[in-house]
């Protein structure tokens, strides 16, 4: 039983990071954490999706 209550915790926890990605990204935010994203050139993933 606890297996399971933590398993829905830790489900919860990750659609609502998704969420908040998601909703970064919307708006014109990277989405990957950094800071405007001017310094992450290198990385693909890390683009504003305006």
């Amino acid at each position: 039983m606890l297996e399971i209550l933590i398993l829905a915790i830790i489900a919860a926890l990750v659609v609502l990071a998704l969420r908040s990605i998601r909703k970064q990204r919307k708006n014109g935010g990277c989405g990957c954490g950094c800071a405007g994203c001017s310094g992450c050139s290198g990385r693909p993933g890390c683009q504003k999706t305006k």
